[in-house]
């Protein structure tokens, strides 16, 4: 066995040491709160290599930064760079780090209930001065910083998914597209709950989306038994499914949401950010693997890809002769002679010298 722990030390240490080679450690001082504000910063390897491809890169903010930058940055990493994922685009990821969670994540002052103790309820009710934080002061350093495309999202997790709704009911044009695992919708009772509610269904944001996660977090075996529980915290739970459940009539904005029954609260951060990224760019999806398609049309399938991409994240993206090259690939793997000539004289209308070094390997 102890040459296998050995093993597994060594690969897990590496595997950490790439994570970090691609994470910044940044900070500001904030004028707003007078305090120090710490995040790390997720670069795509190609940014780290000054070897980059696109002039600008989508952001995805994500709140609990501390929590949250190994999984997600580990994520992110491994579907934009690895075996030639595509899953998400490659993007700058922002995690923003706690200073006091409670004061910062909670959209106005309550008292104290079963499902808030006193001490954390006297410090409720800074979520808009941390909006301030955001985007007079975060947002700003970070578009000075990096090279960012005007495209956002917000990851918000617990008291974080309230915060996330806040900012869409109050600021929705701060982001593009908001991710809510799991949120707080106890809070105050649901007065919350339900002025948010009111506010999407009153307006119109057919360009904004939101995905909302739904962990079990009273043990029922069905959402139907969840409605009917006496158990004290499926407050916590019933909140959720029924702002859910009156969400979904609504046609004010793209909106969605998953039942995750064998995830609790703290489980569910993980899976709830992969499928909430899903959906987002669900429509913006291209495989390699689509070469088997007798009906695939390289030139036309590829453009059309990049077109919609360059739409949704706010900045032009085109296709890199690398990835052409791992198109040829799969095209020879399935013995496709006829599309893989369509391809390579794709390849030659847009990198003409590329292709002729390329093609005389």
């Amino acid at each position: 066995m102890k040459p296998l722990l050995i093993m597994l030390l060594v690969w897990s240490s590496h595997l950490l040491a790439a994570q970090q080679t691609h994470i910044v450690l940044d900070s500001i001082h904030s004028n707003v709160l007078h305090e120090s504000r710490t995040f790390r910063v997720y670069l795509p390897k190609e940014i780290i290599d000054k070897k980059q491809k696109q002039a600008q890169y989508p952001v995805l903010y994500v709140l609990d930064g501390d929590d949250n930058y190994l999984a997600i940055s580990g994520m992110m990493h491994y579907l934009t760079e690895v075996n030639g994922n595509r899953i998400f685009p490659k993007m700058i990821v922002v995690f923003i780090n706690n200073t006091n969670r409670t004061r910062d994540l909670t959209p106005y002052r309550v008292n104290a209930s079963a499902m808030l103790p006193k001490a954390m309820a006297d410090v409720t009710g800074g979520a808009e001065a941390f909006t301030q934080v955001i985007e007079k002061e975060i947002i700003p350093h970070i578009n000075a910083k990096y090279p960012t495309s005007p495209y956002r999202a917000l990851i918000g997790h617990s008291f974080g998914g309230i915060f996330a709704l806040s900012v869409l009911q109050k600021h929705p044009d701060l982001f593009d597209d908001y991710i809510v695992i799991d949120p707080s919708l106890w809070y105050d009772n649901g007065r919350f709950s339900n002025t948010v509610l009111q506010t999407i269904q009153a307006g119109k944001r057919r360009n904004k989306s939101l995905f909302i996660g739904l962990a079990n977090t009273t043990n029922e075996p069905n959402l139907n038994k969840v409605l009917v529980s006496k158990a004290a915290f499926s407050v916590h739970e019933k909140s959720i499914l029924r702002f859910c459940q009156k969400l979904s009539h609504s046609k004010s904005m793209p909106f969605s949401y998953q039942y995750y029954p064998y995830d609790d609260h703290g489980s569910v951060p993980f899976v709830g950010a992969y499928d909430g990224l899903r959906n987002i760019f669900r429509a913006h999806q291209l495989s390699y693997y689509e070469v088997v398609n007798p009906n695939f049309d390289p030139e036309k399938r590829i453009n059309s890809y990049y077109k919609n991409l360059s739409a949704k994240l706010k900045t032009p993206l085109e296709i890199s002769p690398s990835e052409l090259e791992y198109f040829d690939m799969f095209y020879s793997i399935n013995q496709d002679k006829r599309g893989q000539q369509k391809l390579r004289a794709y390849y030659k209308k847009l990198y003409p010298l590329k292709y002729e070094k390329y093609i005389s390997k």
